[in-house]
């Protein structure tokens, strides 16, 4: 019969399907930038090297493009100026806070 559907559509309610957020945990990407922050200050501070090398370093060393690398170095630019300019750790503190990198 014509209209069928759409009739008896207006009374049957359907339930409403909520997705739940899949991929990176927000806390887990706020750690890695981190910790992305602190490598790139090693790379730029106490290892002297040039920008794009030190960005095609982190892109090898975190498994990222360069393009991400650079946004999340945009992102994260009020905790990097801190790092860069107030806390300047050296190699001994960068070892202490991530044992599992080869400073």
């Amino acid at each position: 019969m014509r209209g069928q559907q759409s009739l008896f559509n207006n009374f049957i309610n359907k339930p409403v399907v909520t997705t739940v957020r899949k991929g990176r945990s927000a806390d887990m990407i706020a750690l890695r930038d981190e910790c992305l922050l602190y490598r790139y200050y090693y790379h730029i501070k106490l290892q002297n090297k040039r920008y794009d090398i030190a960005i095609q370093e982190l892109s090898q060393e975190f498994w990222i493009k360069n393009s991400n690398i650079i946004y999340r170095l945009q992102c994260n630019s009020i905790k990097l100026e801190q790092i860069m300019k107030q806390e300047q750790p050296d190699i001994k503190q960068l070892k202490l806070q991530y044992p599992q990198w080869v400073w």
